[in-house]
């Protein structure tokens, strides 16, 4: 700033109070002036670099080697008036707070660099040609209270973290004291919309992801470390959603066209208006200025009147963020028609006795009429958000209960509000509560899109499919309370509102995740095959994993019900499932077919009994077979029969083992032989109650029984040789 003074100083000719060129003396005089001038301002600047220190050189090196510059130009630039004072202040505050650099782009700086070189140059003797100066960083510190952002220029901003001063001994630390950032504000944003959003932009993108991610909670216990969490990661959502409607609104801001032709505002009595109404020239351009603006008015009030082009999932939030986003638009255009000009320009039209006051005011009837609708509908819709917060911040078990007070809400809306009340705006209404509770059942199951459903947890994915299909179920529920307690008081508004259109999206949302839920169920149950130890059962359990393994390498979004590839995907799952299920079927009536004994039968069916059971198929039922395994046992009780008939008086015995005992161990043989699938058989009932049966089971009876009489019998005559031989042992072997 002062070489701009400097060059202000010799610009041009110089001349006295009375019109003359000043003498000889007077120039030299002035030249000492400036000469004493800039050595002042050299000492004062060299005596504020001298007090810089470590802590300085770190903001100003950390700039210079943003904007890729020295560090001294950006020392040049600050030391300039009291902007040293506004860094001491920045390091002795004991609060967290802010200061900022405002680099002006390099571009307007060469350009008022070069038009002041070459009005210095156009004063000079000489004729050479004025040569551009190479443009100057100019670098200006602020901490963002008063100072106005100008735009076309590259904001960089240091946020102290810690509430402590930053002295010179713990300059070291300043690299974690500190955090760094900057933001470009372009040469067209001139309403702040497109700097607002990129606050939003780094909030979103840098901040909220870094505050998800961190652990240093300190010593509070996990349930409240993860609340408080939550707590600040939603208001910083919450936040950016605030600064991106407001830079949306910024954006949609309606300005009247500058009327250039003439300036209205001289123009501020009834004197002034009569006037310029007497005067054809001034009147017609007042008149082209006046249909400029209601052509202007007519096109916003014509795009209001539009069909709103939404997404098909945005939630209720999205509905008042709209109508504030039109009550800043209209009010704005408001204060403008109350402005000056628009009550110039209007003043003469009454003057003249136009035709055009008749259609301006209807258009300003229009305008009034549209910003108290979209006030009306923001102050209601206000009243909705905190009911509306659960279903963007709960899951879907904990939202079951603030869905009465939310359709409550919804009911007042309805009964009390001017505008907001038809059937098309109520039941838009109602389409976003039900589009934000899919949007939260999505999350609550993927983990807020961190995993897919393959690599989570079974179980624990199932549980999730069944509360959002409870949602659902409570959602209805909720809903037909209300709309029949609504019809016990016919004074008030009914919820004759669309169903379909309503829960539709919802219902299909649930019949998917129920597919899905019937999909991880059967993989669930047939991953029990490779478990299994039966011989020939692991291709089926191979067989199933090529299955899966196809439907889980689909690129598509398994909880996106708007894409029916999966319907079509799942048909195909079902089909395989059931041909597999066949095969599975055919497999074991063939296996246990071929075992030669009840026993080895019976075994074999047990352990397909653990695989049916494990896959909850019906149609595979092995219990199907112990009608036929229970008609051989009984030829096996009739083979033993006979065996016992044949052998009996001269049983085979085991090597080394006596007459007796080894008739008592091939009776006990014999016996076992029947026992063990009996005592299968007992375990089911069911197969034990037919006649056939009951025929078995008395032939069971009496071999046992005559196995056991003959087992003992024998026992007893061991034991009364036993006497004979003690009788023999106590005679004497000496006569």
């Amino acid at each position: 700033m002062t070489a701009d003074k400097d060059k202000k100083l010799v610009q041009g000719p110089v001349f006295n109070n009375k019109g003359k060129r000043p003498t000889v003396n007077v120039i030299e005089k002035a030249q000492d002036v400036l000469v004493q001038y800039r050595q002042k301002a050299r000492e004062e600047k060299e005596h504020k670099r001298g007090r810089l220190d470590a802590r300085h050189n770190y903001l100003l090196r950390t700039v210079a080697d943003h904007l890729q510059v020295s560090q001294t130009e950006i020392e040049d630039s600050v030391l300039e008036g009291f902007q040293i004072e506004l860094m001491d202040q920045f390091f002795l505050r004991t609060n967290v707070s802010l200061i900022m650099f405002m680099a002006p782009k390099p571009e307007a700086v060469e350009t008022a660099t070069t038009a002041t070189t070459a009005t210095t140059a156009a004063t000079t003797t000489t004729a050479a040609p004025a040569k551009p100066a190479k443009a100057r960083v100019k670098v200006y510190i602020t901490d963002g209270k008063n100072e106005k952002i100008e735009t076309d220029c590259t904001i960089l901003y240091f946020i102290k973290t810690v509430e402590k001063p930053v002295t010179l001994e713990s300059s070291m630390l300043m690299h974690k004291w500190l955090n760094f950032g900057y933001m470009e504000v372009l040469k067209t944003d001139t309403k702040g919309a497109h700097l607002i959003e990129g606050v939003a932009k780094i909030l979103h993108t840098i901040y909220i992801p870094a505050l998800t991610k961190y652990t240093g909670w300190g010593g509070l216990p996990s349930i409240q470390r993860e609340e408080m969490k939550w707590e600040i990661v939603s208001n910083l959502e919450g936040f950016c959603g605030m600064l991106n409607n407001a830079s949306g609104s910024l954006e949609d801001n309606i300005l009247l066209k500058k009327c250039d032709t003439i300036d209205l505002t001289q123009y501020k009595s009834a004197t002034d208006y009569q006037e310029a109404a007497n005067s054809a020239e001034d009147l017609l351009l007042v008149e082209n200025c006046f249909v400029g603006w209601c052509k202007q008015i007519e096109q916003v009030l014509a795009e209001s009147d539009q069909m709103r082009k939404e997404a098909d999932d945005i939630g209720p939030k999205a509905e008042l963020d709209h109508w504030k986003k039109r009550m800043a638009k209209f009010n704005s255009l408001l204060d403008q028609i109350k402005g000056q000009e628009c009550k110039a320009a209007l003043g003469i039209m009454i003057a003249a006795k136009s035709k055009l006051i008749k259609r301006w005011k209807q258009l300003d009837t229009q305008i009034t009429d549209s910003a108290n609708e979209a006030k009306d509908n923001v102050k209601f819709l206000y009243t909705l958000e905190k009911f509306c917060d659960p279903l963007y911040k709960n899951d879907p078990v904990t939202m079951v209960d603030h869905i009465a007070g939310l359709l409550n809400a919804v009911r007042m809306i309805h009964s009390i509000s001017r505008y907001y009340n038809t059937s098309e705006r109520m039941t838009s209404l109602f389409i976003k509560i039900t589009n934000q509770m899919i949007t939260s059942c999505k999350n609550y199951i993927t983990s807020n899109n961190s995993c897919r459903l393959w690599h989570e947890d079974r179980d624990v994915v199932l549980e999730k499919l069944r509360a959002c299909i409870k949602l659902n179920k409570e959602y209805q529920a909720a809903f037909h309370r209300t709309k029949a307690r609504l019809e016990q008081s016919p004074e008030e508004r009914q919820f004759e509102f669309s169903e379909m259109y309503i829960f539709g999206k919802f219902d299909t949302f649930s019949k998917r995740l129920e597919k899905i839920m019937h999909m991880f169920e059967l993989i669930e149950s047939y991953s029990k095959l490779g478990e299994s130890k039966i011989e020939g059962i692991e291709r089926y359990s191979t067989r199933f994993m090529v299955i899966i393994n196809v439907i889980k390498k689909k690129s598509y979004d398994l909880l996106d019900h708007r894409k029916m590839d999966f319907d079509t995907d799942y048909d195909d799952f079902c089909n395989q499932v059931c041909e597999l299920e066949s095969e599975i079927q055919r497999f074991m009536e063939d296996t246990l077919d071929k075992p030669s004994t009840t026993q080895a039968a019976l075994q074999l069916v047990k352990k397909y009994q653990n695989i049916v059971t494990g896959l909850k198929i019906s149609s595979l039922d092995p219990q199907q077979k112990f009608g036929k395994i229970l008609q051989g046992f009984g030829k096996d009780i009739e083979n033993v029969q006979k065996l016992y008939q044949k052998q009996k008086n001269d049983p085979p015995c085991g090597r080394m083992l006596p007459p007796i005992s080894g008739k008592i161990a091939w009776a006990r043989q014999l016996f076992r032989k029947i026992e063990q699938p009996m005592l299968v058989f007992q375990q089911y009932p069911g197969v034990l109650e037919s006649d056939d049966a009951r025929k078995i089971i008395r032939s069971y009876n009496k071999v046992a029984k005559v196995l056991l009489e003959y087992e003992v019998i024998y026992h007893q005559a061991w034991l009364k040789q036993i006497d004979v031989i003690k009788s023999g042992l106590n005679a004497s072997l000496l006569v």
